[in-house]
């Protein structure tokens, strides 16, 4: 299931009997019906990025202004992205879970938020990354790189946002970002009374989230820790009667 901020769907799939085990993308939600095994997906599948070594953060004085701070640190972390459809002109995507590490003065701060991005034209190709984002947790910034050309490739991204256009005093994201691949959430039974949980281990942590009603969205971390056994992240769970949701989610959000 996406990471949007649509609703979460108000159902669930018909059971099935007789399956192990089923697979489900980290922008999906694995199910545990009345202690059957399902799957449910979504039509608009969320893409995890990661940003590239070259992403920084600046703060200080552009053109024309000439000033005696400018702060450049390198930036880490990851978003998701996730198409909302063509208007014609422009592919259209909002961009959530934004989870970004970057030190500013000595202190390391975490870059939290969402926004929009957009990539097309009638001739050239431009884009648009739009972004309202929180350095820990304080006053909500806008960023915008407004419409700008597009130096690489898509679905590779590399685009500047600022507070200020980039003229004089302001604060800039340089982002320069790449699609990694998104852990698979496996679910299946260890025996009768244990449920088993697994996924990939990734460059990128995840966090394993329950829910036990879809439509209230009441998310909880599953704070059992991970055995990793090869190269898999591995939870042991009770098996219990009822609903029971579960999802991965980047660390940190």
């Amino acid at each position: 299931m996406s990471e949007t901020k649509k609703p979460l769907p108000r159902y669930c799939p018909p059971l099935k009997r007789n399956i192990p085990s089923l697979v489900a993308k980290a922008a999906f939600v694995a199910l545990l019906l009345g202690g059957v095994a399902e799957a449910q997906t979504a039509s608009g599948s969320s893409v995890l990025y990661r940003l590239n070594t070259d992403s920084s953060f600046q703060r200080g004085c552009f053109p024309p202004c000439e000033c005696p701070i400018m702060i450049g640190e390198p930036v880490k972390g990851t978003f998701l992205l996730t198409p909302t459809g063509f208007d014609g002109l422009f592919s259209n995507y909002s961009v959530t879970v934004v989870n970004w590490n970057v030190s500013i003065n000595g202190i390391a701060t975490v870059v939290t938020g969402t926004g929009t991005y957009k990539i097309g034209g009638e001739v050239a190709l431009q884009q648009e990354l739009s972004l309202d984002l929180q350095m820990d947790g304080g006053s909500v910034e806008h960023f915008e790189s407004g419409l700008v050309p597009d130096p690489v490739v898509f679905p590779d991204i590399e685009v500047s946002i600022s507070t200020n256009r980039q003229f004089c005093f302001d604060t800039v994201f340089n982002v320069n970002a790449s699609p990694m691949p998104l852990p698979q959430l496996h679910i299946g039974f260890g025996n009768t009374n244990t449920v088993v949980l697994s996924w990939e281990v990734a460059a990128a942590p995840f966090v394993l989230q329950e829910c036990f009603d879809l439509a209230k969205s009441n998310w909880t971390i599953v704070t059992n820790t991970p055995t990793v056994i090869g190269q898999q992240n591995q939870v042991v769970l009770p098996r219990s009667s009822g609903n029971r949701c579960f999802r991965l989610q980047p660390a940190g959000n």
